[in-house]
Formats: C-alpha cells, structure tokens, sequence
C-alpha cells in the first residue's frame, strides 16, 4: 500500500490518471467541507459555486502532464485558487465557476503576465498552459 507522500509524488507526475483525479477530488471535497464549516458561522465570505469545483476537475484532469500538481485553496471571495511555485517565481489561476480563468505568473524579477479568458479559449488558455510547462522543463 502507497503512503500518502507516495501518493501524492506520483499524483504530480499524473502518470496514473486513476490516482491523480482521486487525488484532486480529495483536494477539492477538502476545500469544499471548509467552505461549509466557514460559510456556516461567517457572513463576511462567500460559497463556492458547485459549477467553480467542476471547472477546476476537469481543468486539472485536462492539464498537460508535465505540469505539476498544484496547491488548491478556496479563495473567500467564491472561487478555487491553483498555485505552482517554480524555482524563481509564481503561477497562480483563479476560477469562480463562470466558465473564466483568471490567471497571473511572476519569473524571476523581470517577467509578468496577468490575464483572464475563457476557459475555451482556443489561443490565450493554451499559451499559458504552455508557457507554465515551459517554466517547469528548466
């Protein structure tokens, strides 16, 4: 049997695609239950949209393989955060179950990159993905 932090090395690497969605519904079930807990005793945050949980899966399950797992967070403004830490820098993707990904990257101390598009976007999205692939091969 697989220890967790097996688990979790070979869920990055997706190359058990059976592991890695079981892996990212443990996330998302996770961030899901602290959205409930909280959003039943805080009136200051907000839930998020069951459609915000199935664009993350299916982002995620769509994502090339040599892009890591990221850190998933709820975002108290309604949304799903993804973030990847490179060696020098960040990678953040933001989704609120409005069919956009709000996305940001900072390398090193002279690159940025902030947008939003559609998740079908058949140009910008795709770049992206590609450019955070990039980043990850160095």
């Amino acid at each position: 049997m697989a220890t967790l932090q097996n688990e979790l090395e070979f869920a990055r690497l997706p190359a058990d695609k059976v592991l890695f969605r079981k892996h990212v519904q443990r996330e998302l079930d996770e961030i899901r239950k602290e959205v409930e807990e909280t959003c039943a005793v805080a009136e200051d945050v907000y839930p998020v949209p069951e459609s915000a949980y199935e664009e993350t899966f299916s982002l995620l399950a769509q994502m090339p393989r040599d892009i890591p797992m990221p850190d998933m967070m709820w975002l108290e403004d309604g949304g799903i955060g993804l973030e990847w830490r490179p060696k020098e820098g960040i990678a953040t993707m933001s989704l609120y179950g409005d069919n956009q990904v709000i996305f940001g990257t900072v390398w090193g101390k002279s690159s940025e990159i902030w947008g939003s598009c559609p998740l079908s976007d058949p140009v910008l999205f795709p770049n992206f993905l590609k450019m955070l692939s990039e980043v990850f091969q160095k």
